[in-house]
């Protein structure tokens, strides 16, 4: 789901008495120097455009089950196993541990098959292929690490999306609040801060690109605001993991017991969104997530993984 740099000129009044004598040395000097700065250039502008570059999606095609329960399967068989779900059995919090498996795959001790039905009616589908009456579709997310399945053409329909502008993005509501950079450097990018009242709040840094929004996995920071804290802003990695603190300055506005106190993107610096983009777009991510949007069903993420 993701670098930088400068140059500068340097010019030289020679007297018209010593022009002859070191006219051969200034034009090599001149010569060398030019090609030094075209490579600073163009080193420059390529690493600009390796940070704002982001792998393309592997789908143009969606598709919403109408009728559920069919199974995703294996294979473009009605007999071939089905994905199933597996669920911590004793877990007594909100964060059990699941797993996905094909149906004929035993599960692990201490775990329960879910009965939950996985191609629920509504569920959205990416189209990664076709064969004969199925569709191969796309079955990876933050639980699930198989990464396709294949599903009945006769239990889904088609579903058109809409392309994602930075004004919609902005004026989002409810618990995801977005910024877009205009200009400079990081154009495109975008700030996604995530409240969520199970897992909290997440910031997603993603780069707007041709109507979606594409957020590596590896650019997600946990957010707090601690309430003795007095930093406008701190980010550091911590084992691998991003964390994010600020202070009531940077929150939200809203009424007491109105909204969740969460990040308003909005209210950061140039210089503190530069920080946050410039620390994790170090990181290589492992898989990439795709908004879109649907008039019908809102804003939706699909997973893939980075080649």
């Amino acid at each position: 789901m993701i670098k930088n740099k400068d140059m500068k000129t340097i010019k030289t009044r020679l007297f018209v008495v010593l022009w002859g004598m070191l006219l051969p040395i200034m034009t090599a000097n001149c010569s060398d120097k030019k090609t030094v700065e075209k490579a600073e250039t163009t080193e420059a502008t390529a690493k600009t455009e390796n940070v704002t570059t982001v792998p393309s999606p592997p789908y143009k095609k969606f598709v919403v089950v109408t009728k559920e329960g069919g199974g995703l399967h294996k294979k473009a068989d009605t007999n071939s196993p089905t994905l199933v779900k597996w669920y911590e059995a004793d877990c007594e919090s909100d964060f059990c541990e699941t797993f996905y498996l094909w149906s004929n795959q035993p599960g692990k001790p201490g775990f329960e098959l879910d009965t939950d039905i996985i191609d629920y009616e509504g569920r959205v589908f990416t189209v990664l292929g076709e064969e004969g009456q199925f569709y191969k579709v796309c079955t990876l997310n933050m639980w699930c690490d198989i990464e396709s399945a294949y599903i009945s053409k006769a239990n889904v329909g088609d579903i058109e999306c809409a392309p994602i502008n930075a004004d919609q993005l902005e004026a989002e509501d409810n618990y995801l609040k977005c910024r877009v950079v205009k200009d400079g450097k990081y154009k495109g990018f975008v700030l996604i801060d995530n409240y969520d009242e199970l897992e909290g709040e997440t910031l997603q840094v993603g780069v707007l690109n041709d109507g979606y929004v594409a957020t590596p996995s590896a650019y997600n920071i946990d957010c707090q605001m601690p309430y003795d804290f007095n930093e406008s802003m701190q980010i550091e990695e911590e084992e691998g993991n991003f964390k994010l603190l600020y202070n009531k300055s940077l929150k939200v506005d809203a009424e007491e017991g109105e909204a969740p106190e969460q990040l308003d993107p909005k209210k950061l610096s140039p210089e503190q969104v530069t920080k946050i983009i410039d620390m994790v777009t170090r990181k290589k991510p492992e898989f990439m997530a795709y908004m879109y949007h649907f008039p019908a069903m809102g804003l939706q993420s699909f997973y893939y993984m980075a080649k």
